[in-house]
């Protein structure tokens, strides 16, 4: 549930909180469970330890390669599950996968972190309720929740609002930040025009001595008026 509200609280920065979770929890499950069984008891456990503060660490200094990391990391799962469950070689799938993941975290990623928050938010919203008010030794306020089909159905509800609100404060930030650049390029402009006004008033001066000089020629040498000398 802190995850949740900072996630959506802290706008395109609760991006950070998200990649530490999800970084640090997936680093640990993949050590944990990957070499379970493998040599010493202890081996996964205090691998799985280390990953995880890692994969923590990473996502929450690393912004721009934790959200590419865990975009790599959801791609290279999305992919290559499927193909393992089918009992087929899922390692070349799921790294094809996770390069492309990689791809679009670097390269999208102001765009991610207006979508990625607010969809994990609810996500952990829903899954924080399902854990703390679901179970009937704390009351089952939401027993309901027990099910998966409604821990998803709340999820992707929440999802709605969370991303609506997600939008409306990038909109509003995008307007100050127009209308702050219009007020900076009018100060711009009245400074640039307050540095030539010298120059200006002096040009118009010679401009209306040349004009009086022009007037004062015709009216000592009138048009039509005959040649003394002829």
């Amino acid at each position: 549930m802190v995850v949740a509200v900072a996630a959506v609280a802290l706008g395109p920065r609760g991006q950070r909180p998200v990649n530490a979770v999800m970084l640090g929890a997936g680093a640990f499950a993949a050590a944990f469970f990957g070499l379970r069984g493998v040599a010493h008891p202890w081996l996964a456990g205090g691998a799985a330890v280390i990953a995880g503060v890692v994969g923590l660490a990473l996502g929450a200094v690393a912004e721009t390669w934790g959200t590419a990391a865990l975009m790599a990391a959801l791609f290279a799962a999305a992919a290559g599950t499927p193909v393992a469950l089918l009992k087929h070689a899922w390692l070349p799938v799921a790294a094809v996968a996770g390069s492309i993941g990689l791809f679009v975290g670097i390269t999208r990623q102001r765009r991610l972190e207006l979508v990625l928050p607010p969809m994990f938010g609810a996500a952990f919203a829903a899954l924080g309720l399902s854990i703390g008010f679901a179970p009937n030794n704390r009351g089952a306020a939401l027993p309901w929740l027990l099910e998966v089909w409604w821990v998803l159905g709340l999820a992707a509800v929440l999802a709605v609002p969370f991303l609506a609100l997600s939008m409306v404060r990038e909109r509003v930030r995008v307007a100050r930040l127009e209308a702050r650049t219009r007020a900076m390029d009018d100060e711009d402009l009245k400074k640039a025009i307050a540095e030539r006004q010298e120059e200006y008033e002096r040009a118009a001066q010679e401009e209306q001595a040349a004009q009086q000089a022009h007037a004062a020629l015709e009216r000592r040498d009138p048009e039509g008026e005959p040649d003394q000398g002829a």
